[in-house]
């Protein structure tokens, strides 16, 4: 099934306006592109994240949802209540950076998968403090791909959510913004962003606003 979301400005307005971060946007706009099959297991995203709204599905697809807020799991020292294996898709969307003892959790999510079991990841780089009800990290694409292969995962891939100081600095400040001037000021900081990477390209790459992780079991 594809996506039903036409994304553009009109899509990044309007969420804009309706009050996400363009981090958060960016996020659900690359996860569009992921397809969730199977028995699927969503990790700490609450009770009706707006992410799945952009995920691709099959038929086959079963959903069961985790998070501490009304299962009263910790994630930091309790087992997963799933049996070894048992799961084929695991979401952990920004999730990580508020725990503390991630390499535990990781180990967990690794030992509910099923073979060639995949996980699909979001943390935040370039964001605020923002505690739930902790907030510890953040993680580098060096970092997330060495914590990754060390939890026995495979077939690492990551991808940067925008990138520059400009977008960087928007995506700071746009939620402290009145709404209706929230497009207008997102137009200017992504011209001038636009011209700051093609004057200096490395800047993408040193100033993510967040990382999308894919990995294999």
């Amino acid at each position: 099934m594809t996506s039903p979301h036409q994304f553009g400005l009109r899509h990044t307005f309007l969420h804009l306006y309706a009050g996400q971060s363009l981090m958060r946007i960016l996020m659900n706009r690359e996860l569009s592109h992921e397809t969730l099959r199977g028995r699927v297991a969503d990790i700490g995203g609450g009770h009706e994240p707006d992410y799945f709204e952009y995920f691709k599905t099959d038929s086959s697809i079963t959903l069961e949802r985790l998070d501490g807020s009304f299962s009263g799991i910790d994630f930091e020292k309790d087992s997963l209540p799933f049996q070894s294996g048992a799961m084929d898709t695991v979401i952990l969307c920004n999730v990580l950076e508020h725990i503390y003892n991630y390499r535990y959790l990781l180990a967990e999510v690794h030992r509910i998968l099923s073979a060639e079991g995949r996980l699909i990841g979001v943390v935040p780089f370039w964001v605020g403090y923002h505690p739930d009800p902790h907030d510890y990290f953040r993680y580098t694409e060096e970092a997330l791909r060495r914590i990754l292969k060390d939890a026995g995962f495979k077939d690492v891939s990551i991808k940067p959510l925008g990138g520059g100081p400009l977008l960087a600095n928007f995506n700071t400040l746009v939620l402290s913004v009145p709404r209706l001037l929230r497009p207008v000021l997102y137009l200017w900081y992504a011209g001038l962003n636009h011209v700051f990477i093609h004057l200096r390209p490395k800047s993408a790459r040193r100033q993510p606003l967040g990382f999308v992780f894919t990995a294999l079991r």
